[in-house]
């Protein structure tokens, strides 16, 4: 898989897995503020994430 793929997964994958988190894990209490803004740190730690396993997946080859 080519570096910028890793990144755009693990951006994608990130955002969907903090929006949900925000989304239950608020309560009921401004869910959708909560899903905003988790959502948004989970895109920036999941292509952090991405970027990272791709930068390491190619210089195993």
């Amino acid at each position: 898989m080519r570096r910028g793929r890793w990144a755009l997964t693990g951006l994608l994958l990130g955002a969907a897995a903090g929006a949900l988190w925000g989304w239950f894990g608020s309560g009921g209490y401004e869910a959708g503020d909560a899903a905003i803004g988790t959502g948004l740190l989970g895109a920036v730690t999941g292509a952090l994430a991405g970027a990272i396993s791709g930068t390491v997946a190619d210089r195993r080859r």
